[in-house]
């Protein structure tokens, strides 16, 4: 009898630490799903912040693309009327030498 309730004792034990055991699993589960998921908002954060990171660059250099175009185009109209007023001149010229 005494080897039987020793053996039920055992048992008992056995399953206590079988049960014990997969309670700290679950839990050791349960822990590694938390890191997983901070480890993914974490890069997440990191991906966010370097994307608008580049979007500030991208955007201070489109604006300054923008600056450099409209210089250039005033430019080139300065150009064509200073094209166009020596061609006048030049025109007024010769006809004031044919006339004389």
């Amino acid at each position: 009898m005494k080897n039987l309730e020793k053996i039920r004792k055992d048992s008992r034990e056995i399953k206590d630490k079988i049960d014990d055991t997969e309670e700290r699993l679950r839990q050791l589960k349960n822990q590694e799903q938390k890191i997983l998921k901070q480890d993914i908002v974490k890069r997440r954060k990191e991906r966010t912040h370097r994307l608008m990171t580049r979007g500030v660059i991208l955007e201070s250099l489109i604006e300054k693309i923008k600056e450099y175009k409209k210089i250039v185009i005033a430019l080139i109209k300065k150009e064509r009327l200073l094209q166009k007023s020596r061609k006048i001149r030049l025109g007024k010229n010769i006809l004031s030498k044919l006339i004389i």
